[in-house]
């Protein structure tokens, strides 16, 4: 089954099958107008205080940064927000062990 020119093809929502929806000759130039300035808009920011990812830190460095051991850090892994990479790879988000320390000074 083939489209003509004039069939737009448009998904309802993200399940399949595709809908098709028949677009006016006429309104084809506002379509792909439409389409083009979808393209152009910026993407929305996943946080407004940085575009920068989260970046992960090693158990040493989390053990640096809180004055620990390394087994102390792993022993609180899941309370710092570990990332398992494997069974025995871990990394930390900079931001959780950020919040951990806040979290700690604040409460004494």
């Amino acid at each position: 089954m083939s489209a003509s020119p004039d069939t737009f093809f448009t998904r309802s929502g993200s399940s399949p099958p595709p809908v098709f929806t028949t677009i006016p000759r006429e309104q084809i130039p506002a379509v792909i107008a439409l389409l083009a300035a979808r393209l152009i808009e910026p993407e929305p920011k996943r946080d407004d205080r940085s575009d920068e990812p989260d970046p992960l830190l090693t158990a040493d460095e989390v053990a640096e940064r809180l004055g620990a051991s390394r087994p102390w850090v792993y022993r609180h892994a899941d309370a710092l927000g570990v990332i398992r990479l494997t069974r025995k790879k871990l990394r930390f988000s900079q931001a959780e062990v950020e919040r951990y320390l806040r979290r700690r000074r604040s409460h004494g």
